[in-house]
């Protein structure tokens, strides 16, 4: 056996010892794709109800930030509740000035962005791996078929096929996953943000005061 043929047959021998690994890991995008919708739902449950008629602005005008009690935080949803609560704590402990409010704000939003990398990687992940293992039972299946085996052909084909299924199902399913909380985490920093800048112009005014 030549060089080439030895070369040949021990990728499509890695591609074989391949196939188990793809096929755990799209029973793994299953799962992970139903419990991230699992989880979006109920954050949607949790935002209708925390929310309902809630308006940042509205909010605002009620006083001010950094003394607001506990009776006026408890109006806010509970995200923005805990990044007022922060805001007060970094206050009382001296952390606001010299650029410490605005390296709140960014590491807030770095773990809000931080938390839609699953979602985002699975829509490329799980299609990825519908094609290996789509590939993969292809490989078999000519070599059924060159060697006249109708049915064992038709057998790898179906589960290309199904793998195809599954891999863009989850990904469109991560996509959507994905879309929806983006457009709450946007809206959610721009609330923190509108926040920050009121918490900033009474930090001024404070020492102007002073």
């Amino acid at each position: 056996m030549n060089l080439l043929g030895v070369l040949e047959n021990g990728l499509f021998a890695l591609g074989q010892v391949l196939r188990f690994p793809v096929m755990a890991l799209l029973w793994l995008c299953v799962a992970a794709v139903c419990f991230m919708a699992g989880s979006c739902f109920i954050e949607y449950l949790h935002r209708r109800a925390q929310r309902g008629s809630f308006d940042v602005k509205h909010w605002l005008r009620g006083g001010a930030i950094l003394s607001s009690g506990s009776e006026r935080l408890a109006l806010l949803p509970l995200p923005l509740r805990a990044f007022v609560e922060t805001l007060q704590q970094r206050h009382r402990e001296g952390e606001l000035g010299v650029g410490g409010l605005e390296h709140l704000v960014l590491e807030s939003e770095e773990d809000l962005r931080h938390a839609l990398n699953p979602s985002r990687m699975l829509v490329k992940v799980a299609p990825s791996l519908g094609l290996l293992g789509t590939l993969i039972p292809m490989g078999v299946s000519l070599a059924s078929m060159a060697a006249g085996d109708l049915a064992g052909m038709a057998g790898q084909m179906v589960v290309a096929f199904t793998t195809t299924i599954i891999g863009l199902a989850c990904g469109t399913g991560a996509f959507v996953v994905n879309l929806v909380r983006q457009g709450w985490t946007n809206e959610l920093i721009r609330e923190q943000r509108f926040i920050a800048e009121r918490a900033a112009a009474e930090l001024g005014a404070g020492e102007l005061s002073s």
